[in-house]
């Protein structure tokens, strides 16, 4: 056992102290935070969308205004949300006078904020709740502004000399002026043909109002103008009936009570809440963590035995050891190696949740408690340890018989298949836990630690898990036992054997 452990240990030094690790678990981090960072200056510095609504019937320009506002007033009222989320107490914050406090995102709310004062109220009314230090409020820049467009388009009589007139600022050869005197790219034009509207709304024949632009990937004025026009048709509609215009806003502002409950739980405690939300996910990302570091352990292996293979170092390591204890050993130092980089992560997420908690905005507490008062982390160890031995095994047995990676390229092509042929069914499973496709898998042996991860918040029937749980562990045994043998016996050929050879290998004893 010494001997095993002294190669367990030469193996996870090998890796964990190196300097690529070490340079990785700074980098990790500090990218992490440079990726946020670049993400929040890439909003902040996001190009306003210049649009230009060619409007024959003079009635849908305003409502298409309307719309724009109101994307901004809730796009600010989130930024609000986040801003008290960042710079105040949470117990301070719910105590403030209600549009302001923390809350829903909603017409209502965004209304209500506006009637209090605005947000020049809601930074007075927040500001003895404040941390020191913290920074002035400011509003998010508006996503999309209206320009009028160039002079020629008010004597354009059809949406096709519209059209044409406008063409160049759509392939930005010209750029658009502004009311202020500047110029922009024109994003996009609108353009709304005479006969559009609420009376001919169900008329198959009655004309289309049009959505020019470009971009084919940023749908978001498209979506915004689309819901406009959808919002004015049905104003319009409730008029005809004998309806104030108002009404409708006064409909859609209704929000309905509603919760959701687990019926696995007193009455008193059934209420979802975020923490059972979170705890619904982690099995999700604790599967795709799986597979992650399972797949990258098992090329750590995979590339040590075929570099010590090709440098004679392993003539070397068994002048001292046997195959069998180098195979161990190997096994031992890269599956701590494994758990090392997640248990690094989980003790940096625990430091920094008793920081932000001390300081009142604990974000990772929902996370660590899901993990930490049920079952999953010990699932995850266990199923961690299942699925290594198998796949670590595999690519172990492939290194033995490689001499380069050019040799094991003709058996990792199927290795590949059989790793990852499961992904595009794991949102099946995610949406329905226990139906036919997420039975199967876990009865399969090399996938039941993925897919009872991903089954592990939804109680699947117990006989199922234990029974595939055994099937999976009897295949192990064999096949540790099958593949241990191709590496006892090929570790030390001078050459790779050839693909007929490896059957006698495994059924050789190594002696």
């Amino acid at each position: 056992m010494k001997q095993v452990l002294l190669i367990a240990w030469r193996e996870y030094k090998q890796y964990v102290f190196s300097r690529g690790f070490l340079i990785f678990l700074v980098m990790f981090p500090v990218g992490l935070a440079a990726l946020t960072a670049a993400m929040g200056l890439a909003e902040r510095t996001k190009p306003v969308r210049a649009f230009v609504v060619f409007d024959q019937t003079g009635q849908y320009a305003d409502e298409i205004d309307r719309e724009v506002a109101r994307r901004h007033g809730l796009s600010t009222l989130n930024a609000w949300n986040i801003y008290l989320a960042a710079n105040a107490p949470a117990d301070a914050a719910e105590n403030l006078p209600e549009p302001f406090a923390p809350g829903s995102v909603s017409d209502a709310r965004v209304r209500a904020v506006e009637e209090a004062g605005g947000y020049d109220a809601a930074e007075a009314a927040a500001a003895e709740i404040l941390r020191p230090g913290a920074p002035p409020f400011t509003a998010p820049r508006a996503q999309f502004e209206r320009v009028a467009g160039p002079a020629a388009l008010a004597g354009a009589g059809s949406l096709e000399e519209a059209e044409e007139i406008l063409r160049p600022y759509l392939l930005e050869e010209r750029r658009i002026p502004r009311g202020d005197g500047t110029s922009a790219a024109l994003f996009a034009a609108v353009m709304i043909p005479e006969g559009f509207g609420a009376a001919n709304a169900n008329d198959e024949d009655a004309p289309s109002a049009q959505y020019w632009s470009r971009n084919l990937t940023d749908t978001a004025l498209e979506d915004l103008v689309g819901n406009a026009l959808d919002a004015a048709l049905k104003r319009q509609a409730a008029e005809a009936l004998g309806l104030p215009r108002a009404a409708l806003d006064d409909v859609a502002a209704i929000s309905a009570p509603f919760n959701a409950y687990r019926p696995d739980r007193e009455a008193e405690e059934a209420q979802l809440d975020m923490s059972d939300r979170i705890e619904t996910l982690m099995p999700a990302a604790l599967t795709y963590m799986l597979l992650v570091i399972i797949f990258g352990v098992g090329n750590l292996l995979l590339t040590n035995t075929i570099e010590e293979r090709s440098n004679k170092i392993v003539e070397i390591l068994l002048s001292s050891v046997t195959a069998g204890q180098l195979m161990m050993g190997k096994l031992l130092g890269i599956a701590a190696v494994g758990l090392t980089m997640p248990a690094i992560f989980l003790v940096g997420g625990i430091a920094g949740s008793a920081t932000l908690a001390s300081s009142g905005g604990d974000v990772m507490g929902p996370v660590l408690a899901s993990l930490f008062t049920s079952p999953l982390l010990l699932i995850y160890l266990f199923y961690f340890f299942c699925a290594y031995a198998i796949f670590a095994m595999i690519f172990l047995a492939i290194g033995a018989v490689s001499n380069s990676l050019q040799d094991a390229q003709s058996y990792m092509g199927p290795v590949m298949l059989l790793v990852f042929a499961p992904l595009p069914f794991m949102v099946m499973v995610f949406q329905n836990p226990n139906g036919f496709i997420a039975s199967l898998l876990t009865w399969i042996p090399i996938y039941t630690p993925y897919a009872v991860m991903m089954r592990a918040a939804a109680d699947p029937p117990l006989w199922e898990v234990v029974g595939a749980t055994a099937l999976m562990l009897a295949f192990a045994i064999v096949l540790v036992r099958f593949l241990g043998r191709i590496f006892r016996n090929a570790i030390l050929q001078s050459s790779p054997p050839k693909a007929r050879e490896v059957w006698r290998l495994a059924k050789k004893d190594a002696g």
